[in-house]
């Protein structure tokens, strides 16, 4: 599945959130204070070697050198989120072409 991710990046004016769109292989409901986000989910998304400079370990979780754990916006991702939002399931484990 492809997505619009967001990732934040610290720069020398401090920390900003850079947007692009690449391939996810898990997506998860974001859950604060046990309440489910129907805003942002968490994905683990591949993360190109030209836009890794600048994330840090500190703000997101590297699930191996290429892949992080950030998040996507629902509102920004409506299509291609539509049947996991549907299907109430709190994780997909994404295949190229769909779940």
């Amino acid at each position: 599945m492809r997505l619009l991710i967001d990732v934040e990046v610290e720069t020398r004016r401090g920390t900003q959130v850079q947007s692009f769109e690449t391939t996810v292989f898990v997506v998860r409901r974001s859950v604060t204070k046990g309440v489910a986000s129907d805003d942002v989910v968490l994905v683990d998304a591949y993360i190109p070697p030209h836009y890794r400079k600048g994330i840090s370990g500190r703000l997101h979780t590297w699930r191996s050198g290429s892949v992080l754990q950030c998040t996507a916006r629902v509102a920004m991702n409506k299509r291609s989120l539509a049947p996991f939002m549907a299907s109430g399931e709190r994780k997909w484990a994404c295949q190229e072409g769909g779940k």
